[in-house]
């Protein structure tokens, strides 16, 4: 294995340690924790490269925080998703389409 390709890979893997990490912390069943924890490291995995660059700091360590943190922030989001009135905004999509609402 080339020392290149390791650090590539230890970069990437970083994420997975920091929602490895993160998941100790969690609440709730095993399977949700492993969920948050996949998310946590699909999180990292796309948004430490882009991260690294803007910030400045090595793509490991953000990969880790992004991996710990990632979680917390994909459960936020699907906590918002859950909470939307999504029937009430279908039906005033509806209403507008079909020339009823305001």
């Amino acid at each position: 294995m080339n020392i290149q390709d390791f650090d590539a890979f230890a970069a990437k893997f970083a994420g997975v340690l920091g929602a490895a990490v993160s998941m100790r912390y969690l609440q709730g069943a095993w399977p949700a924790r492993l969920s948050m924890a996949a998310s946590g490291s699909l999180v990292a995995y796309y948004a430490s490269p882009y991260l690294s660059m803007a910030l400045g700091i090595p793509e490991g360590l953000v990969g880790f925080l992004t991996g710990m943190f990632g979680m917390a922030i994909v459960s936020r989001a699907w906590e918002a998703v859950q909470a939307a009135p999504i029937g009430a905004l279908w039906q005033a999509v509806i209403d507008r389409v079909r020339g009823k609402g305001a």
